[in-house]
């Protein structure tokens, strides 16, 4: 990427379930946006990657929040299903673990036209606060990537390219980064908030919705960012707690109702989790049972159609309460519990395998906005590790550190071996400037 071409960087996350993107102005490097404005909702920082197309699936209906079943919305008389998790397709799995596809469209092409509305989105906001920029000629892309896989990188600049980001394949204007080195430069963009120093080493805890992915750096000695420990990853994330909770619920009402529920009325089911666990449990339960107070579920309020599908002995007793589930304070711990006892033994794993004693930890991702998931980190490492920390904007340190990345990265003009170029990443090679005492330093 040649930086003195550039006016506007931009990063996208284009993740499995949820994708964001951020931007900045060379100009004022220091004022990077997280847009927060999608079709179907405002305010937020990420939008679910999830397309609806027509009955042919040749055209695109809507994309990311709009394309969500409405549980207000009669939908019986659609033919088509949201399109979801299309991007593991270009990860190596077995065939049967990839998601459902429709015959009539490819995977690729599922992928240009979510990066197509996203590069319809991104232009329109680039050009309404900035009116003379050329785009896509005068815009940097940052795109991160889960690994340094050849394969994904080529599919991926292509798809890039297919959706309108570039004017040729081969465009210098694209970086790529992979998300772990993105979340790692984030983070170290916080460092003058505590007191570290060059050489200490510090242990990223990247807490996603679906995994949780762990690494342990070392500070940049004489500008290089050592990797101490490999990378370990657990699908531990923040939705295993959503699967414990309607594994609760599922004990209630039984199985088989829930079951047809998912089948039947997706919608309703992810109103439940969403507007009430979600909003009212999961981002603000804490280890202080003395602050909670037990919460009464209204299944007819949340999920109207599960009664049709309740029967038996579950049936009698939910009629006999009301149709109310209580969740008290053990009852919602035991939800967290398993996921965050992994969570913790990954943590674990990895600083026994060091041979230095870390100094920091830091808590990213969706899941890191949980206190009882930070308070018992803290109540199992404060001992070792004297820092245990979530920094700002953890739900986006993706798309912060690959605009850091984009803002220092040195220019680029072959790309005939564009795995050697990402593995620059490793290190802080690629950086012009790094002073520890100021975090990142930007480069005009």
């Amino acid at each position: 990427m040649d930086l003195q071409e550039i006016k506007i960087l931009v990063a996208i996350d284009f993740g499995t379930t949820y994708s964001s993107f951020a931007y900045v102005s060379k100009e004022n490097p220091e004022n990077i946006i997280i847009n927060s404005s999608w079709p179907g909702r405002e305010g937020c920082y990420k939008t679910p990657t999830v397309l609806k197309y027509n009955e042919s699936y040749t055209q695109v209906i809507s994309w990311g929040n709009s394309a969500l079943p409405d549980y207000m919305v009669d939908n019986s008389e659609e033919r088509s299903h949201p399109i979801k998790l299309f991007k593991l397709h270009l990860l190596n799995l077995r065939k049967k673990e990839l998601p459902w596809m429709p015959p009539q469209l490819n995977y690729k092409k599922a992928i240009e036209d979510y990066l197509t509305q996203m590069q319809i989105l991104i232009k329109s906001t680039l050009e309404r606060k900035w009116p003379a920029i050329s785009f896509p000629q005068q815009v940097g892309l940052i795109l991160t990537i889960p690994s340094e896989s050849p394969h994904y990188m080529k599919a991926m600049r292509e798809c890039v390219y297919n959706a309108g980001f570039l004017t040729t394949l081969n465009s210098a204007n694209l970086e790529f980064i992979t998300e772990q080195e993105a979340v790692v430069l984030h983070c170290l963009s916080v460092v003058k908030d505590h007191n570290l120093h060059s050489g200490d080493s510090f242990l990223v805890a990247d807490c996603g919705d679906d995994t949780v992915d762990i690494i342990l750096r070392k500070f940049p000695q004489n500008n290089k960012l050592d990797e101490i420990t490999k990378r370990v990853g657990n699908p531990c994330g923040s939705k295993s707690v959503d699967k414990e909770f309607l594994h609760f619920i599922g004990r209630k009402v039984g199985f088989g109702a829930l079951g047809k529920l998912k089948k039947y009325e997706y919608g309703q089911l992810q109103h439940l989790v969403q507007q009430f666990f979600c909003s009212r449990i999961k981002f603000k339960f804490n280890e202080d049972p003395k602050k909670f107070r037990t919460l009464k579920l209204k299944l007819q309020q949340y999920c109207p159609s599960l009664m049709q599908y309740v029967s038996g002995g579950n049936k009698e007793q939910m009629e006999e309460a009301g149709w109310i589930v209580k969740l008290d304070f053990e009852s919602v711990k035991v939800m967290f519990d398993p996921v965050v006892d992994r969570v913790i033994k990954l943590i674990d794993d990895q600083l026994n395998d060091a041979k230095k004693r870390c100094r920091a930890i830091f808590l990213v991702g969706e899941f890191s906005e949980s206190p009882y998931l930070l308070s018992r980190v803290r109540e199992a490492f404060i001992d070792q590790v004297p820092i245990i920390s979530v920094p700002e904007f953890p739900t986006v340190a993706v798309v912060r550190g690959a605009i850091t990345y984009g803002l220092n990265v040195k220019p680029i003009h072959d790309l005939s071996d564009e795995a050697t170029s990402v593995h620059r990443i490793y290190g802080m090679s690629a950086l012009r400037e790094f002073n520890i005492s100021d975090g990142c330093k930007f480069i005009n």
